[in-house]
């Protein structure tokens, strides 16, 4: 008996699977129902299984994380599969069951190997491998059952593959594991107030926050800055230029800091940080000219804590669509900032303490364990 091998490879335009005349390989064992194709009467086979392998990009959720995997899948196509009503058997319907299975454990096997791919063409390479390895794997089953008319023969490959089954889960999502490095980035918003002399002169701020995050396995580099808004209380002088009451003024804080994350579970990050931040005020730009030169900085150390809840995370399997050679995890996070930094001028100084909850995505190179 001759049984045709129809092979897709990476089918994204043609919708094969969902179709009423795919039958999956886990549906369970093959029935004579599921060959309806007309017999090939001329043909010295006794029937033909039409089964096909494939596979595409897809996600999976689970929980709050969603996985972008190549999925596989074998099965077959009952309208086209056919048996002569004369040759049915409990030994012929077993002979077909085999071949289905040895293309059952090449796509086990395809499956775990396209979790390791970063580029597409090694996904093609993965795919023309295995897709050999079950043609010469189906020959020799075919060779050495005599095409499927030595019982004996047949019952010792249908427990050999089945054995060989097993080493393999029918569907899994890989172990991975986070490489050293990760970079992140975050915008926010939120208000800060004025403590010591600061206080008495100007009002509480709006806050617009922005920055990157520049990570080494638990260590993480902040580089951001916040711009805000505020407004003069009361009149006052520095550096020679009187301050009016009711000027309107911009605040900025540039800042430089070293974190050390404390708790990273599933959905919770802790992360204090420390180091130094530049205080600036200056008069907004609509106040006109004769304000242009009301500036005042300097530098101070700032210390805060960061608590990023992870709403939402990804691990990317599947080549990137930007070309880079890895794979990787990233995180949707809201983030709420708790921060203090301090300066001193010639007649004024305090702290500004600022409260900000914003987005933050960040992300690691992760690898397949």
């Amino acid at each position: 008996m001759k049984v045709t091998l129809l092979l897709f490879s990476f089918i994204l335009s043609i919708p094969c699977f969902g179709q009423s005349s795919d039958r999956l390989w886990e549906e369970g064992e093959l029935t004579w129902d599921d060959f309806k194709g007309e017999p090939f009467r001329l043909s010295p086979n006794s029937s033909e299984l039409n089964y096909q392998l494939s596979y595409f990009p897809t996600k999976k959720r689970i929980n709050n994380t969603t996985y972008l995997i190549y999925q596989t899948k074998n099965y077959i196509n009952p309208n086209t599969s056919w048996v002569k009503e004369s040759d049915k058997s409990i030994r012929l319907l077993r002979y077909n069951q085999v071949i289905f299975n040895i293309l059952e454990l090449h796509r086990r096997r395809l499956q775990a190997e396209l979790h390791q791919v970063s580029q597409a063409f090694e996904a093609a390479e993965k795919f023309r491998t295995i897709y050999q390895n079950s043609t010469y794997e189906i020959r020799q089953f075919q060779d050495g059952t005599e095409m499927g008319t030595d019982a004996s023969a047949i019952k010792l490959w249908d427990q050999m593959i089945d054995e060989k089954l097993k080493d393999y889960p029918i569907e899994w999502i890989p172990e991975v594991s986070e490489r050293n490095f990760g970079i992140g980035l975050n915008a926010g918003f939120g208000t800060g107030v004025l403590t010591g002399a600061f206080s008495d002169f100007f009002r509480p701020s709006f806050n617009f926050i922005f920055g990157f995050d520049l990570a080494y396995k638990n260590t993480t580099l902040f580089l951001n800055g916040t711009v805000a808004r505020s407004k003069v209380k009361r009149d006052f002088t520095e550096d020679g230029l009187l301050w009016p009451d009711d000027l309107s003024t911009n605040v900025a804080v540039i800042d430089v800091s070293i974190g050390q994350t404390l708790i990273d579970g599933p959905k919770h990050k802790l992360t204090p940080f420390a180091g130094l931040g530049i205080l600036e005020f200056s008069a907004a730009k609509n106040e006109g000219e004769q304000f242009e030169d009301f500036r005042i900085y300097n530098y101070g150390l700032i210390f805060g804590l960061n608590y990023d809840f992870k709403f939402r995370k990804r691990v990317r399997l599947t080549p990137s669509r930007y070309g880079t050679p890895f794979q990787e995890r990233y995180e949707h996070n809201i983030r709420f900032k708790l921060y203090a930094t301090s300066a001193d001028f010639e007649n004024i100084g305090g702290s500004s303490i600022n409260l900000t909850i914003g987005y933050s995505l960040f992300g690691r190179i992760i690898g397949v364990d």
